[in-house]
């Protein structure tokens, strides 16, 4: 398992959170989404052979949040 935290740009309220936890939990192989809303982040438990973080970064895009990889 990979730890992998993403900056999330556009997130704004809890329902936020709920949609961006619903879309990185559909993903298989992710095993934990940990999402922060005051920091504009999200900490994603994965495996990476399964789900790589392109496809992270994808889900979120696809659910209306650009993102990106940043450091922990």
């Amino acid at each position: 398992m990979k730890e992998t935290l993403l900056h999330v740009e556009g997130m704004s309220c809890p329902s936020c959170i709920r949609h961006i936890d619903s879309a990185l939990r559909g993903i298989q192989g992710v095993e934990k989404v940990d999402v922060k809303l005051r920091e504009g982040t999200v900490l994603v438990t994965h495996d990476p052979s399964s789900a790589p973080t392109t496809a992270l970064i994808d889900a979120l895009r696809d659910a209306g949040y650009s993102s990106r990889p940043r450091a922990a």
